[in-house]
């Protein structure tokens, strides 16, 4: 599969097919395709279908992934600013990936998700998922805003907002935390959550908090 990033603004990744040669995506991120190119639906039932309603219906994990089909052309965008990365996996390499920002993959690309819990308080974050993609294969990612590339050392700590992870190895040892606004009663009413990110391994993020609104 050869990718080739379009645009600038909103750009758009432009996959060329072999004959017979798969990629996958989530729907509603195709632009165009060739007559040529074919598709059609998988559900992703991944661990049984009690997990996989409780990603669809709790989560937005989608049910449904499309398979387009060699040979020829096919654009998918998420349609938004930002920055289009490829990424090439090496055999039994894993990576973590935010949900809705997966273009495509190719076929060999294993595809799974997994749950980072939140701290469990009412009325505050309560978990989200990423997806968790294995190698050998090629993966487009979609960064909202910029994207920024960091290596972590063993050990090294990040603390970052939960929109502005983009990817990371699956080394990498995320968890939610409560960041007090100030101490007291007052401080702990007004925390934020965030995620403490610890090393060793890749880790990518996005200037651009796809969950917020945007005016």
């Amino acid at each position: 599969m050869k990718i080739t990033v379009q645009g600038g603004y909103v750009p758009n990744a432009l996959a060329e097919l072999g004959p017979g040669e798969e990629a996958y995506c989530e729907s509603g991120v195709m632009v165009y395709s060739d007559p040529s190119v074919t598709f059609h639906q998988r559900a992703f039932t991944q661990g049984g279908l009690g997990k996989t309603l409780k990603r669809t219906l709790i989560g937005g994990i989608p049910f449904y992934l499309h398979t387009y089909i060699g040979p020829g052309y096919a654009a998918f965008s998420r349609f938004g600013p930002g920055e289009i990365r490829i990424v090439e996996l090496a055999p039994g390499e894993i990576v973590d990936v935010a949900e809705h920002s997966l273009l495509l993959a190719s076929a060999t690309v294993g595809y799974d998700a997994i749950y980072i819990p939140g701290t469990g308080r009412i009325g505050r974050m309560v978990g989200f998922w990423m997806d968790r993609l294995t190698g050998p294969g090629t993966i487009v990612l979609h960064g909202h805003g910029n994207i920024l590339t960091f290596n972590l050392p063993a050990g090294e700590t990040f603390d970052v907002d939960h929109g502005g992870v983009l990817m990371k190895d699956d080394k990498i040892q995320m968890e939610s935390f409560s960041q007090n606004l100030g101490g007291g009663l007052l401080g702990a009413a007004m925390s934020y959550y965030a995620l403490r990110i610890r090393g060793p391994g890749r880790l990518w993020l996005q200037t651009m908090d796809p969950t917020h609104p945007r005016r």
